[in-house]
């Protein structure tokens, strides 16, 4: 509780700290959202094994159509998922293998094998766009029967037969769910504030990927996914939101798994960079034009 109200007296106007109702009505906002800073009992992750996309869609909160081709190396993410095994007794909760799209990965059977090996009764899925699903050899679907994972696939206003994707998974007995039964056809717009303007602490504990989308990324864990990934926005439009050491967790100088869920649970310097009362939903999906406004807002 002092720590909350540490944090109102920063974003309440000193004039108004004295009115009950004003006051109230943000320690309430804040306990409501305070959920955010919760320390994690297991382990959620989720990891790019791609870094572009076949589809680009606009505002990608990956930033995947300012990506140059990047597959994740096999050997690098077995040495990493050994390590979070081995730091979590071989425990986790969901891990979620994504990108960009992952199905791009010449080697994608690899990473479902060495996922499952490490967390044997993890629920495990593979996010996909679908466009690559029905061209897929046998090695991968054997590999994804075998290890038990499941195929998750959003639907986009694009043409693919999702009857006979339906089909073939349940000829190669492959669990699958569609994200949603609708094509997505709006999006959110998440901008950044180029100039690092924001409020940390508010930032954070108002944003729903904040110690929501743990993930992994080059040895190191972030508490939610657009830090490990900013670096594509940085390179295109030639940016410097700065990403420091005490904006993730080495997980090979980590000394348990709860000093990293313990990271994770907590506002990082980043949280500047990211406009959280500027987002808004319902804006037209389509393909991306990589114009810097889809994830910014023009400084004033």
């Amino acid at each position: 509780m002092k720590k909350i109200k540490e944090l109102l007296k920063k974003i309440v106007p000193a004039t108004y700290q004295k009115t009950n109702d004003l006051y109230k009505l943000m320690l309430k906002e804040i306990i409501d959202i305070k959920s955010r800073g919760t320390v994690k009992s297991i382990l959620d992750y989720e990891v790019q094994l791609v870094e572009h996309c076949n589809l680009n869609c606009k505002g990608c909160s990956h930033f995947s159509p300012l990506c140059k081709e990047e597959f994740l190396d096999v050997n690098e993410y077995e040495r990493d998922c050994k390590r979070l095994s081995e730091l979590f007794e071989g425990e986790a909760n969901f891990i979620r293998l994504m990108g960009g799209e992952p199905l791009l990965h010449p080697k994608i059977a690899e990473f479902l094998k060495i996922t499952r090996n490490n967390f044997p009764t993890a629920t495990i899925d593979l996010d996909t766009n679908g466009i690559l699903v029905l061209s897929m050899k046998k090695n991968f679907w054997k590999e994804m029967h075998d290890n038990n994972i499941n195929l998750t696939i959003t639907k986009y206003p694009i043409k693919l037969d999702y009857d006979k994707i339906k089909e073939k998974c349940n000829k190669e007995k492959v669990k699958f769910r569609f994200f949603d039964e609708q094509p997505v056809r709006q999006f959110t717009h998440l901008p950044l504030d180029l100039e690092g303007r924001g409020q940390i602490e508010c930032n954070f504990f108002s944003c729903y990927l904040a110690n929501s989308c743990h993930t992994l990324k080059h040895g190191k864990m972030y508490t939610c996914s657009t830090v490990p990934h900013v670096n594509h926005f940085n390179e295109y439009y030639n940016c410097n939101l700065n990403i420091s050491k005490k904006d993730s967790i080495d997980i090979y100088k980590a000394t348990s798994g709860d000093e990293i869920l313990e990271f994770l649970a907590k506002p990082i310097p980043f949280c500047r960079y990211c406009n959280v009362n500027a987002r808004e939903h319902g804006f037209d999906w389509e393909i991306s034009k990589k114009d810097i406004l889809e994830w910014s807002l023009r400084s004033k």
